[in-house]
């Protein structure tokens, strides 16, 4: 090997490595893939690969595998994933190590949510938290359920709130409330002003669905009742599912209570009034085993006071 193409070594290596590729990286290896990677992150796949391939060519090593058989680490893959989770978690320790050395409670909150959840059991936690500490931020983002519980368990957002389709064994989950979905159309829709006697009678109309964000209790009763084969349009935004409903391009189930007030302007009809309606359990999502700050404890705790109520 000549001299040029030799791999750093020590202080050479940390001044000289670009640490956006190990962070990328680093989101490679806990996705499972470029493309998983990719969509978590929100960015192409061709930056991912550059980003892949740029960090091989650094260290002079491959470190994964890609074919037919999957994606998968190799060994200096591996061992360069464990440094790079040990890096990213003790930096994101950061804010809570610098928030315990005030004494007055300041500092961020993070929470992650699935999109427009409507419901006075989350409001009023949140409410009650910033009128007993107004100077902690509250640092709100949305994600699709699976990302949430990835992302708590991850200690990269303190509190998720979402349905829990498939639970990790690591996390802690706590009914905080249901939502009941419905079918709906916009008012040219050709069966507004009409309800359906049994949910077959929507199988010939076209669906709107909603993509990650539709809840598993809501895809079971579409495939018990043929719902959805016929597809008018796809969002994983409610709102965007919403407007397109209203447009009367299909029929959509929707929330009840993110959908009451279309219903109320006349915009949205609702199609069902059958009480079998699927329901989505919303549960309170947190690390067990992560480093609590006080703040992050106060914020669970005005949840679990609400929860008890």
């Amino acid at each position: 090997m000549s001299q040029e193409l030799e791999p750093k070594k020590g202080r050479r290596f940390a001044q000289s490595l670009d640490w956006n590729l190990l962070r990328m990286f680093y989101n490679i290896a806990q996705s499972g893939g470029l493309s998983e990677a990719a969509r978590q992150i929100n960015k192409g796949q061709p930056s991912i690969s550059m980003a892949l391939r740029r960090l091989e060519e650094y260290t002079n090593v491959s470190l994964c595998k890609r074919g037919p058989g999957g994606f998968e680490l190799t060994e200096s893959g591996q061992l360069i994933a464990d440094v790079s989770q040990e890096i990213f978690e003790s930096i994101s320790k950061i804010p809570n190590t610098l928030n315990q050395a005030s004494e007055e409670i300041r500092g961020r909150v993070r929470l992650q949510m699935i999109t427009n959840l409507v419901n006075d059991s989350l409001n009023r936690p949140l409410e009650e938290f910033h009128r007993h500490h107004p100077n902690v931020e509250l640092f709100i983002s949305i994600a699709a359920w699976d990302v949430i519980q990835r992302n708590v368990i991850r200690n990269e957002v303190e509190v998720g709130i979402g349905p829990a389709s498939q639970r990790l064994p690591d996390l802690s989950y706590e009914f905080l409330f249901s939502e009941t979905y419905k079918p709906y159309c916009g008012k040219s829709h050709v069966l507004y002003g009409q309800k359906i006697s049994s949910p077959a009678d929507l199988a010939t109309y076209r669906h709107i669905l909603t993509g990650a964000d539709e809840p598993l209790e809501l895809i079971k009763f579409r495939q018990k009742w043929g719902l959805g084969i016929q597809i008018a349009g796809l969002s994983e935004h409610l709102e965007e599912a919403r407007r397109m409903t209203e447009l009367g391009i299909g029929v959509c189930f929707l929330p009840t209570a993110f959908a009451a007030n279309a219903v109320r302007e006349g915009t949205l009809y609702e199609l069902m009034d059958d009480l079998n309606a699927p329901v989505s359990n919303i549960f309170l999502i947190t690390n067990p085993k992560a480093l609590e700050h006080p703040v992050h404890k106060i914020l669970i705790e005005h949840f679990r006071k609400e929860i008890s109520l």
